[in-house]
């Protein structure tokens, strides 16, 4: 059987593939080629530059990294690999998978994952195999492979989005969506971490469910993992929802939704006892008054944004509306039982946006919706698909923030990395190499390889 030997030399070492045989009874090696010499511990070679033929060029630099970024989060380990193929084309240029066979084979891909070959109807049956998953545990694990985030309150933020899709196997009605459009949905709840938006868990519901009811799913999951406490928009608002969770200690800031309990909730505020300074909280991009006062165990702080009502004023003073209709223009309500100041839970809840940016990569980058797929197993795996991704791509984010760049732009940058297959016509010597690294490319190889 051949083998590869070292030849020391003076100049260096080189390789050589050898075999042994038996000259007149007694073993002799004999050289079947010469490799080359050793650099690093692979074999490096002369060849004539109008010798090099390129045999094959591969999408190679942004999947190395997704590859690597995966395997740090203990993905490789729970996910099989028909399954990280669907994860990283979703991260990538997304194509259909019924072209998807044909877009593999200009990638590293199926490299990465140790395969081949992989058929269109062994992906749909991916999907299904997605389904069996016990994805708590992935999801588990991703979370304890995220980097912590220093907070004092260890909260979550959660929201909702709706995403369509067009199978019947799904028993949802069609509902109007945030867009308008009347179409069969499916709503997704996901809860981030503050700072970095790390996602730790998701549940998919019918689109007719309201976000009240959602809440009371959530909150169980919320228990469960020992969060502490959780940040959410107005959406989810109802005394009977914050009593539940004070009844399980959860530190709770939430919306009020506007209502008819609304106005109630509000009477006896005086605007002018609102909108003074000593009451100025000064926020990102804009700033509001605010009180606080005592409610449902907890406080209930009283917003007014002057911009707001300037501007509501304004549009309904133009469409011929009347004062009594502004009466409460500019104000929103906000509940919470942290023990924290005012100014610090009203920019908690404000700068939210944290969630929101989730679904803004979920829906446009990830390509959530519309959803390609027919049957329902194959929607709910497509959303599991997406999760994933997006919990790489908030990992490389979190990664490459030191150099000023988002997780989306990163990967856009490493895109022009190729892996180049070379042959020397000559001597039949194949080897590969990747095209020269632009140095903003080192820098996110440098800063998603670097420990800790």
């Amino acid at each position: 059987m051949p083998f590869i030997r070292k030849i020391k030399t003076k100049s260096g070492t080189y390789l050589a593939l050898v075999e042994s045989k038996r000259v007149n009874g007694k073993p002799k090696q004999h050289t079947i080629k010469y490799l080359g010499k050793e650099a690093e511990g692979k074999a490096t070679r002369k060849v004539q530059t109008n010798n090099i033929q390129i045999t094959n060029i591969k999408q190679h630099l942004d999947i190395e990294i997704i590859d690597h970024l995966a395997t740090q989060l203990g993905l490789k380990q729970l996910i099989p690999a028909p399954a990280l193929i669907l994860t990283y084309s979703q991260l990538l240029d997304r194509p259909s998978i019924n072209k998807m066979d044909q877009w593999l084979n200009q990638t590293d891909i199926l490299k990465t994952q140790n395969i081949e070959n992989i058929t269109t109807t062994q992906l749909y049956q991916t999907l299904e195999q997605i389904q069996t998953l016990d994805f708590t545990k992935i999801e588990q694990t991703l979370a304890a492979h995220f980097p912590k985030e220093k907070q004092e309150n260890h909260s979550l933020v959660i929201d909702i989005t709706d995403t369509y899709f067009e199978g019947t196997s799904l028993e949802t009605k069609p509902r109007r969506g945030k867009d308008g459009k009347v179409k069969k949905l499916i709503q997704i709840a996901l809860a981030v971490t503050e700072k970095w938006g790390f996602p730790i868990f998701h549940q998919t519901f019918e689109g007719n469910l309201s976000g009240r009811r959602i809440f009371i799913e959530m909150l169980a999951r919320l228990v469960e993992r020992g969060y502490e406490g959780v940040i959410l928009d107005r959406g989810f608002w109802s005394a009977t929802n914050i009593e539940q969770a004070l009844g399980v200690d959860l530190r709770v800031i939430c919306g009020v939704v506007k209502d008819k309990h609304f106005k109630v909730l509000l009477g006896g505020v005086d605007k002018a006892q609102v909108y003074c300074k000593k009451n100025r909280v000064v926020l990102k991009n804009t700033v509001v008054y605010v009180i606080s006062l005592d409610y449902l165990g907890g406080k209930l702080l009283v917003v007014y944004s002057p911009y707001v009502d300037v501007v509501r004023r304004e549009s309904l003073y133009d469409g011929g509306g009347l004062d009594c209709e502004a009466e409460f223009f500019g104000f929103s309500l906000i509940f919470h039982n942290t023990g924290l100041g005012v100014g610090e839970v009203v920019l908690k809840y404000f700068e939210k946006d944290v969630v929101e940016r989730s679904f803004k990569v979920l829906r446009g980058v990830l390509g959530l919706r519309p959803v390609r797929v027919w049957l329902g197993s194959h929607v709910l795996a497509h959303v599991k698909v997406c999760y994933v991704a997006y919990a790489i791509l908030s990992f490389l984010q979190f990664k490459v923030s030191a150099l000023g760049v988002s997780g989306v732009e990163a990967l856009e940058v490493l895109r022009p990395g190729y892996r180049v297959e070379l042959r020397d016509q000559a001597s039949g010597f194949e080897w590969d190499a990747t095209v020269e690294l632009k140095k903003i490319q080192e820098d996110i190889r440098t800063v998603v390889y670097k420990k800790g």
